[in-house]
């Protein structure tokens, strides 16, 4: 095939088409029933607070607000129309929901700017690869924070072309609300400002004026969150659960826009990477066009993310975390798929065209398969708390901290049991009872309560990084599920040890 302006065009509409697709599933697939992320359960609770305490507990869980202040307005606006919090459906619309907003950006910018190549491979990336699909899905923040920073980005080429203050002003706003989404969007955002202020010095000095006006104003707009920000950073330097930055994790990080968890497939995307890199490097070479440098701005994104993540890790606390790249990720399909779309020459072209094909093969593959083991593993939690919910004996026990405010939002559905603290997450206890409806223990009370209510049916969930319970040896716990961080425990009075005490007793 000849790869002219023509073919490039059908090619394009074709990966856009596939886009579509893509976007139908998300709100058709099986999925959005099920839980699939364990912080999900976090997502859910909270949501149920008023603005205030929404904010204070999102503090207290070392993240920014601003996704669950989206959420929040999204679950006001179903209230309106009679649905429950409680539906999980609508709050994966909510996830979804910056997908077609992407997809239109690049019908009417990114086609308009670099033609339908790129518009299409870039959305069709976004679809597919990597982690990409299940986090435009999951009720969390990721998919939030992938659409400000891919606005900044994109508009980032205006400020190299024209300079004018409205995209400024779109560049400063966006990258700001990278920062009050997600922390690593906000590392992100950094590295992006750093390349704005190389080129602004470096190459056009008349816009020192604007650069300095919106470093001001990103700061002034982020103060009313840095002093949160400055708890936050304490309560991680003294205890974060990220494990330490391994060799693995680091090349994993490196191959992350194209595969997850597999080194072996990420050395792989690296390679690939590299490769159509280098056969771009001769057109390189001969036009040092402002196209390159704005390719190379999304290549440093990417890499200054990984890099920066790295240098806290190494000096402060690990926090380099595969699945936290997702939002720079996103950068840097943009870059390649501008990259792509770029090459004139023919061999070129067909080469890397066919490469990038591949690893699309690979990576839709890799999520079909991702996508049915975590539906699979989904099916399995739903079917647990189902059997808790419908069961009119039931009763769920909340021991740990995390668990507390993880699964809260079961409390008005099945009569629940909290491990009493002074503070849930910046909330005085006492405060919970306001919105939830359970009832006070103790880890001590735990094995009482058991024996004392042969009647009911005593289910513990707990997180599994936050340590277990040491329940009575009278006490018989047996595991229902243990999956993806959630340990779910049927509690029964043990009655094999109590015939043994007996026996004991006897002789």
């Amino acid at each position: 095939m000849e790869f002219n302006s023509k073919n490039k065009e059908i090619i394009g509409k074709a990966f856009f088409a596939l886009s579509f697709i893509i976007l139908i599933y998300m709100f058709i697939t099986p999925l959005n029933h099920l839980i699939l992320h364990v912080d999900e359960y976090f997502t859910l609770t909270i949501v149920n607070f008023n603005v205030g305490d929404l904010i204070n507990t999102t503090a207290a869980d070392v993240h920014p607000p601003l996704y669950y202040l989206i959420l929040k307005f999204g679950m006001y606006l179903s209230g309106l129309f009679g649905i429950s919090s409680h539906n999980l459906y609508v709050v994966r619309l909510v996830s979804i929901i910056p997908y077609p907003i992407i997809m239109a950006i690049s019908y009417l910018k990114i086609r308009k700017d670099y033609g339908w190549l790129t518009a299409g491979l870039f959305t069709f990336s976004l679809g597919i690869m990597s982690e990409f699909f299940l986090y435009f899905l999951i009720a969390r923040m990721y998919s939030w924070a992938i659409l400000f920073i891919l606005i900044a980005f994109i508009y980032t080429k205006e400020i190299f072309t024209t300079g004018k203050i409205k995209y400024w002003a779109i560049v400063t706003v966006a990258s700001v609300l990278c920062a009050y989404t997600h922390y690593f969007a906000a590392i992100s955002a950094v590295c992006l400002y750093l390349i704005i202020i190389y080129y602004v010095i470096a190459k056009n000095r008349s816009q020192i004026k604007h650069l300095c006006i919106s470093i001001v104003a990103a700061v002034l707009l982020y103060l009313p969150w840095v002093f949160t920000l400055l708890n936050q950073l304490s309560a991680i330097h003294k205890g974060f659960w990220v494990p330490r930055v391994r060799f693995d994790t680091f090349v994993q990080s490196l191959g992350y826009y194209a595969h997850c968890g597999d080194s072996i497939f990420a050395i792989i995307a690296i390679i690939i990477l590299i490769a159509i890199v280098y056969m771009y490097k001769k057109q390189l070479k001969e036009k040092h066009t402002l196209d390159n440098f704005y390719i190379l701005t999304g290549f440093g994104v990417y890499i200054g993310t990984i890099a920066l993540a790295l240098i806290v890790s190494l000096t402060f606390k690990s926090i380099l975390l595969a699945r936290y790249l997702m939002p720079a990720a996103a950068v840097l399909w943009l870059a390649i798929s501008i990259l792509i779309s770029k090459i004139e020459d023919k061999k070129t072209m067909i080469y890397s065209f066919a490469i990038i094909c591949l690893l699309l093969i690979a990576g839709t593959a890799h999520m079909v398969n991702t996508n049915m083991t975590v539906y699979n593993e989904g099916l399995a939690k739903e079917n647990v708390f189902n059997q808790i919910t419908q069961d009119e004996n039931a009763s769920l026990v909340l021991a740990r901290l995390n668990g507390v405010i993880y699964f809260l939002d079961y409390s008005d559905r099945v009569d629940t049991y909290c491990v009493r603290y002074t503070y849930v997450f910046g909330h005085k206890m006492d405060e919970l009872h306001e919105t939830f409806n359970f009832k006070d223990t103790s880890e001590n009370d735990i094995s009482d309560l058991v024996k004392n209510n042969t009647d009911r049916h005593f289910y513990l969930v707990n997180i599994m990084t936050w340590g277990d319970l040491n329940l009575n040896p009278e006490i018989n716990k047996t595991t229902l599920l243990s999956d993806q961080g959630i340990e779910i425990s049927k509690l029964t009075v043990n009655e094999t040890n109590k015939i043994r005490i007996w026996e004991k007793e006897m002789k």
